[in-house]
């Protein structure tokens, strides 16, 4: 009778190898439900910044509207090296936002007043930090076309100043506010070449799994998931990002241009 309540008290636990197939079968079951999650925190991300920047487009139209069909100011002055170009006080956002340590110069932007979120400036997938230091979250990682506004003179024919001037493209094709990559973002504007020149200035961001935000001159926003392995090679470099090549036929930058308004005619 001893025996028996002994033995029955030692099956009741689990032997090593039992306790080691559980612990395999956890750590498959894992593998498997991690890409899966990983998937869905990345989706929400992307729904969460088109959001963003529906919102944005939404204040930069009432911009418009209230200032008789003139652009919000895409203003900024050249310096030395990536600190030194900064966004004026006068344009769509001042500062840099490489090296902006709150969100005062995102409330001196002059789109501020039509949405008081500072939230919408930034990508909920951007974890990059001010000065590549670590410490304190960057924030801003949004960036306009240099194409809209970028000289606020009437008189310049470097880009556009008018909502009713953009026809080539028409304003369902021209992008307006991007995703910039944390590895270019500085001043204000987003600065790409021209149809047919071979290379980018500043670069888009890679971080929602291969691809990034855009808004639009019409109002809507769009993700574009890039299709080059060179964009994503591009992307996975360190600071700072500026003026790199694209390859033959690049798929991706010839999109972009496509997105740029034609320049006026001298």
């Amino acid at each position: 009778m001893e025996r028996a309540v002994t033995t029955r008290t030692r099956r009741q636990g689990f032997t090593l190898i039992e306790l080691l197939v559980v612990i395999a079968i956890i750590a498959v079951l894992a593998s498997l439900l991690l890409p899966a999650l990983a998937g869905a925190k990345g989706k929400a991300h992307r729904i969460a910044c088109l959001g963003n920047y529906r919102q944005l487009q939404l204040c930069w139209q009432m911009y418009v509207d209230d200032h008789l069909d003139w652009l919000p100011p895409n203003a900024t002055t050249s310096g030395g090296g990536r600190e030194g170009w900064v966004a004026t006080g006068q344009t769509w956002i001042a500062g840099n936002a490489f090296t902006d340590t709150n969100t005062t110069n995102i409330q001196r932007g002059v789109l501020f007043p039509y949405n008081r979120s500072t939230g919408i400036y930034k990508c909920p997938a951007d974890r990059s930090t001010v000065r590549d230091q670590g410490k304190l979250p960057r924030v801003r990682s949004v960036s306009m076309s240099a194409y809209l506004n970028d000289h606020p003179d009437p008189g310049d024919k470097t880009c556009w100043h008018k909502l009713s001037e953009i026809k080539d493209p028409p304003p369902s094709k021209v992008f307006a506010f991007i995703d910039e990559h944390e590895h270019s973002i500085e001043n204000a504007r987003f600065v790409a070449t021209q149809p047919g020149v071979p290379s980018w200035v500043d670069f888009p961001a890679v971080r929602h799994q291969g691809s990034a935000t855009l808004s639009f001159v019409d109002g809507h926003a769009e993700v574009w998931r890039w299709l080059e392995p060179n964009t994503l090679r591009i992307g996975a470099g360190k600071p700072w990002i500026q003026g790199p090549r694209g390859v033959p036929r690049d798929r991706d930058l010839t999109r972009i241009q496509a997105a740029i308004p034609r320049l006026p005619l001298p």
